[in-house]
């Protein structure tokens, strides 16, 4: 039997919350609350066993992915576990402390990787 290759990308839809109300959305009509979403830790976890897995990639979705707080941490994570990241954000949430503290993240990637 021929091994399965790993998925190239992870798509992380780590929250259903957003500010806006798309027509065209396909977030489900009831949403998930704040207290419905994995936290931190789990998404850290996944993010791990991603890499684990071989996943190369993740794009990090939702509704709005701006509107997690802990966001910088996930993508910091994620860079350190090897993984390329990337965000599909309405960007209505972002403002320029949101797109610098997301640049430094980020940058632990190109740091992470020129190690290994």
């Amino acid at each position: 039997m021929r091994a399965l290759d790993p998925p190239m990308a992870l798509l992380a839809e780590v929250t259903h919350r957003c500010p806006l109300q798309c027509p065209y959305c396909s977030n489900p009509v009831e949403l998930d609350r704040v207290a419905g979403e994995l936290d931190t830790d789990s998404w850290c976890r996944v993010l791990d066993e991603a890499a684990a897995l071989g996943v190369l990639q993740v794009h990090f979705s939702g509704g709005e992915p701006l509107v997690r707080r802990d966001l910088e941490t996930l993508v910091g994570h994620a860079a350190r576990a090897g993984l390329y990241t990337n965000l599909i954000p309405s960007a209505v949430l972002l403002d320029q402390r949101r797109l610098d503290a997301l640049a430094t993240a980020s940058r632990r990637l190109r740091s992470a990787t020129k190690r290994t």
